[in-house]
């Protein structure tokens, strides 16, 4: 959760649950910010040696299954948990690979900079065809190794995910983009549906689920 430091209390004052997208080795931490409203317009505009106030690591991560690859499905800004996932894995000596889509190219991030933290080159798709390869990132994946997904991004598309892991009989990790107020299981404002009809927090038992966890709802 990243907010702005002590001192400067003015509106927004929730602070902003991000995905760490990067770590250096001296221990710096990169986050992919993209702007939406008052809040990531406020985060956009930090300076070198401005405060902030950090809370974090909270939640469940991603884990990647043994001696399986991975495919990660990443929609918009849920390309940033995938920049920390492929740079690790890869670390590890993991087969990774990384399927981006957006909805125009205009809104891709820089490929290279996709490349550069992760060593991996993404598999760019745009649903407009302007930018990579023209649809969405579950279209005509090649699962002939029997990969783990790993997927974050909008609603729609995790249910899109999900419907084709069962297809394919494939295991399936969701990260939810609900949206976390406090970060600890108080305020109760990002809780979804499970399998079993309970409304669980996504903040302390996620945000990453199983995929058959969750209640998909159309």
């Amino acid at each position: 959760m990243l907010g702005t430091g002590l001192r400067d209390v003015a509106a927004p004052f929730l602070p902003r649950p991000f995905s760490i997208g990067a770590r250096e080795d001296d221990g710096r931490l990169g986050f992919l910010v993209r702007v939406f409203g008052a809040g990531t317009r406020r985060l956009s505009a930090v300076k070198p040696g401005d405060e902030l106030l950090v809370l974090g690591p909270l939640g469940r991560p991603f884990t990647l299954l043994d001696e399986q690859s991975a495919v990660c499905l990443a929609g918009g800004v849920g390309l940033a948990p995938f920049l920390f996932v492929g740079a690790e894995a890869r670390r590890a000596g993991r087969e990774v690979r990384i399927v981006y889509g957006e909805r125009s190219g205009d809104r891709v991030f820089d490929p290279k900079l996709i490349r550069r933290i992760t060593g991996i080159d993404p598999d760019i798709r745009t649903e407009d065809g302007s930018l990579g390869r023209a649809g969405l990132v579950i279209d005509d994946l090649d699962l002939g190794d029997r990969p783990q997904l790993l997927a974050c991004g909008p609603d729609r598309m995790l249910r899109a995910c999900a419907d084709l892991a069962l297809r394919h009989g494939l295991p399936l990790q969701v990260s939810v983009e609900e949206h976390m107020g406090c970060g600890v299981g108080t305020c109760q404002g990002c809780v979804v549906l499970s399998a079993g009809g309970e409304w669980i927090k996504s903040c302390t038992e996620g945000p990453v689920f199983d995929a058959g966890e969750l209640a998909w709802r159309t």
